[in-house]
């Protein structure tokens, strides 16, 4: 896969989809967590983005006691159709990168252009 640029205007959903595509990404194959990179902007949108990630993935491993999340009303239905996978795999699977994100936090990189370069 390649580089993808997602360009819009504030307030459009930017940070929505990338947290979705990088939750497919991760969902699909756990392992890959260490070799996404997400830049933004601004320290404010990266740490949102780690955040969300964190939350979604916690609410996906356990979307009984999370049912009213964004991520089990919204995230979860683009997860089962764009992957393939059963509620319970996907929920394993968020369960598994999760745990990984935690014990290999410094490989979690999502970070601004300045922090980048």
């Amino acid at each position: 896969m390649g580089f993808v640029v997602y360009k819009s205007s504030a307030g459009s959903g930017k940070t929505f989809t990338l947290v979705l595509e990088y939750l497919k990404l991760v969902i699909e194959d756990p392992r890959r967590f260490s070799a996404i990179l997400a830049i933004t902007f601004t320290n404010k949108a990266a740490n949102e983005m780690k955040e969300r990630i964190i939350a979604y993935l916690k609410h996906l491993n356990e979307p009984e006691v999370h049912r009213d999340s964004a991520a089990v009303l919204f995230i979860k239905p683009e997860l089962l159709k764009q992957t393939g996978l059963d509620e319970s795999e996907i929920s394993r699977r968020a369960g598994q990168v999760l745990s990984m994100i935690l014990h290999q936090y410094s490989e979690f990189s999502i970070g601004t252009i300045d922090g980048f370069i």
